[in-house]
C-alpha cells in the first residue's frame, strides 16, 4: 500500500479524532487505490474543510468529482439552472433564429437544427423529450416540459455516477464470469 496514501488517510482520521481505527483507514485506502495520491491528498483536504463529521467513501468520491469538475469543465455536473439556460439558448438559436452560419446548406438556412450540447447528460435529457417537441411546446406547457427535462437530466447524471462506480468496483474483473457465478447461486 502506498505510504503517502496511508498518510493522507491517517490525516483524515486524525482530523476527526479517529486515529486509532487502523482497519478502517486500510479500508479507505483500498477504496481509493484507483486515485492518484496527489488527488487523494486534495480530496482529504477538501473534506476536512467541508465535512463536520468523518465522511463516507461515497462522500469523498463526490468531493473528488467536484474537485475534478472545478479543473475540467467537461467533468463538472452542472446545476439545473445552467442546464435550463443552455437548453433555452439552444431553442432560441434554432427555433427562433434557425440554422445560421456560412456552412449551412441553403435548404437548412433558417430552419430548425439540433445544437451541440455541453455534456452527454444534457444531450440525454433533451433527447428523452425530443428537441423538436421542446421547440414546439406551448408557452403554457413549458413549466411541465422543464420539470420533465429536469428529471431526465437528474436521471442521466445518476446513471453516469452509477456507471463510474460500477466501473471502479468491477475493474479487473470479467463481468460475464461474475454474472455466471451469480447464476450458479440460484
Amino acid at each position: 500500500m502506498d505510504r503517502r496514501k496511508v498518510q493522507a488517510m491517517t490525516t483524515l482520521f486524525i482530523a476527526y479524532g479517529k486515529q486509532n481505527e487502523t482497519e478502517r483507514i486500510a479500508l479507505y485506502c483500498k477504496a481509493f487505490n484507483d486515485v492518484p495520491t496527489e488527488i487523494l491528498q486534495k480530496i482529504v483536504e477538501k473534506v476536512i474543510n467541508d465535512c463536520e463529521y468523518l465522511p463516507s467513501v461515497a462522500r469523498m468520491r463526490e468531493a473528488g468529482r467536484s474537485l475534478i469538475g472545478s479543473v475540467d469543465e467537461t467533468q463538472r455536473v452542472k446545476p439545473w439552472v445552467e442546464v435550463q439556460e443552455e437548453i433555452q439558448k439552444g431553442i432560441t438559436r434554432t427555433w427562433y433564429h434557425g440554422c445560421l452560419g456560412e456552412d449551412v446548406p441553403d435548404e437548412l438556412y433558417g430552419k430548425s437544427c439540433d445544437p451541440k450540447w455541453s455534456t452527454p447528460e444534457v444531450k440525454a435529457a433533451v433527447d428523452s423529450y425530443g428537441f423538436e417537441n421542446i421547440g414546439k411546446s406551448k408557452v403554457d406547457d413549458m413549466p411541465i416540459v422543464w420539470s420533465q427535462l429536469r428529471k431526465a437530466y437528474e436521471q442521466a447524471c445518476e446513471r453516469k455516477k452509477d456507471v463510474e462506480t460500477n466501473n471502479h468496483v468491477l475493474a479487473g474483473t470479467e463481468l460475464k464470469q461474475l454474472v455466471g457465478k451469480i447464476g450458479l447461486l440460484k
